[in-house]
């Protein structure tokens, strides 16, 4: 809630009333409260004033009214990619801070039925075939930025029946598929909103999974997370056939809970076959029967999506071996009970927005809250993701980061949990939080340790942080120690050509060194 209310109109602030386990939330609701807490939480306290903000949306070549900007912000009806950009204008925000992430949030979630966000465009023009042709030399040659590529996925998505060459596909789809794991925060929800609008092409899909798995075949590989995750967007045969092979026989922990995921999102979105889905539940069996708690943990989100019979079975056996838990996370999509799950949420809610700049009045806000809820304790890691995205491109980030590190430091908090803040820090974290993220590079607990060095990669390169990674980094590879030469190789770190040079160098160090140098760093843009 905000400070004290000042006589007159009070802003009611959007809601998503939806059920924690709906897989239908109301992303119209969540992205009218980030137009709203990103104008009413801004630097500048006029822009406070709905008329001032009329007049710098239309300074910012966006002309409209009060009633609609009030109709987006309550989400009440969706806003127009054309009225996010002209917020990012308005408000100074960078180009793409809250228009790529609303198309991407559209996109991801399976069985929403929405509008799409993208620019208006009219593939019977020539203006609009003159940009294709652009895009798609830029693409070819190597030369597109994050921009370019959402605005082809964009281009591409308007006239889904262009014929292009086998090799054009075929360059298109290795350059998306290489360039994606490297993308962070902005260009990170561009890329992907751009594979994800290249994948509705049926003529694209076959070339994409071909690309992936071309990818993934690479011994040398670092990241898989983002190409493979493109998997649960084509609904092929082969593409069913590497999550059901990586569900079986992950290379890691990481791998299988990737795979995992891609398995619930095909369940959800019917892509599998007969054969496909009888293998998937052999599969689920086998893992029960081999460790029944570890599979209770691991699987929680796709037993969800299984269907009734087999569902009941596992969790009912769950139960009658004294392991509750897993009924409770399944029926109710979370993995605390609610009661303490929304009083942890509110209290990091309130603090954090002590931290943000104004105390604008407006009507009770418990969106934050529910986003902090599902971030760090929903059964579902798509939704973990698409809550960590919305809090990342509101004001709330560094603040949310800043109590998420408090907490890693309190001895009385759960494991579990603290593996939850220290993937939502990864999410959130920025400059500012660079030196105390550096003291849990070497956390006893791997869960905390991986994301938040993972995190330290998203950075910007230092020396002193640089230093602190090549210094701590063991010769014995690990999930942790992997972590670290993930962030020396998207930092750029200059020890990746001594380490793949040194003949003392251990081979899981020279294999990531020389994956590293012949893709590049981090892409901020």
């Amino acid at each position: 809630m905000s400070g004290a209310r000042r006589p007159g109109r009070v802003q009611r602030i959007a809601y998503d009333d939806t059920p924690l386990n709906s897989t239908r939330p109301d992303i119209d609701a969540r992205i009218g409260w980030l137009l709203a807490m990103s104008r009413l939480h801004h630097p500048d306290p006029s822009y406070g004033d709905g008329r001032k903000f009329l007049t710098a949306l239309a300074d910012a070549g966006f002309v409209t009214s009060r009633s609609l900007v009030s109709r987006w912000e309550s989400g009440e009806i969706p806003v127009s990619y054309e009225g996010m950009s002209a917020y990012e204008r308005a408000l100074g925000l960078e180009p793409g801070r809250i228009s790529s992430l609303t198309g991407y949030i559209r996109s991801a979630i399976p069985g929403v039925k929405t509008k799409v966000i993208r620019p208006q465009l009219d593939p019977t023009s020539r203006e609009f075939a003159l940009r294709l042709d652009e895009l798609l030399d830029l693409a070819e040659d190597g030369q597109a930025l994050a921009v370019d590529w959402q605005d082809l996925g964009w281009h591409l998505a308007a006239a889904p029946l262009v014929h292009l060459r086998a090799s054009t596909w075929e360059t298109i789809a290795r350059r998306c598929i290489a360039t994606q794991p490297r993308a962070i925060k902005v260009p990170y929800r561009q890329y992907n909103t751009a594979a994800m609008n290249i994948a509705s092409l049926v003529r694209a899909q076959d070339f994409l999974v071909d690309a992936i798995a071309e990818y993934l075949a690479n011994p040398d590989v670092q990241v898989i997370m983002n190409p493979f995750g493109l998997l649960d967007r084509l609904p092929t045969r082969k593409s069913a056939q590497l999550v059901l092979d990586m569900v079986e026989n992950p290379p890691t922990e990481t791998a299988r809970a990737l795979a995992i995921w891609l398995a619930t999102q095909k369940v959800a979105r019917g892509d599998f076959s007969e054969d496909e889905r009888n293998r998937l539940d052999m599969t689920v069996l086998r893992m029960w029967r081999a460790n029944p708690v570890k599979a209770g943990d691991d699987l929680a989100e796709l037993i969800a999506s299984l269907p009734e019979g087999l569902r009941s079975t596992l969790t009912t056996a769950a139960t009658k071996a004294g392991r509750r838990k897993l009924g409770y996370v399944v029926e109710h999509g979370e993995v605390m009970v609610a009661s303490k799950a929304r009083a942890m949420a509110a209290e990091l809610a309130e603090a954090a927005r002590a931290r943000v700049p104004q105390d604008p009045s407006y009507d009770e806000d418990r969106m934050l809250q529910r986003l902090i809820r599902e971030c760090l304790f929903h059964r579902d890691s798509e939704r973990r993701h698409l809550a960590s995205l919305l809090i990342s491109a509101s004001p709330f980030g560094d603040a949310l980061t800043d109590e998420l590190l408090g907490l890693l430091t309190n001895p009385v908090v759960p494991p579990w949990v603290r593996a939850r803040a220290a993937t939502a820090t990864r999410y959130l974290s920025n400059e500012v939080h660079r030196m105390r993220m550096l003291a849990f590079i070497d956390d006893p607990d791997p869960a905390v340790a991986v994301p938040i060095t993972q995190g330290i990669g998203h950075l910007t390169f230092t020396d002193f942080s640089d230093q602190a990674l090549r210094s701590s980094l063991g010769s014995e590879w690990s999930l942790r120690e992997r972590a670290k030469t993930y962030a020396l190789g998207m930092s750029g770190s200059p020890c990746l050509p001594v380490l793949l040079k040194s003949s003392t160098t251990p081979e899981w160090q020279r294999s990531a060194a020389r994956w590293w140098l012949a893709g590049g760093p981090a892409i901020r843009a």
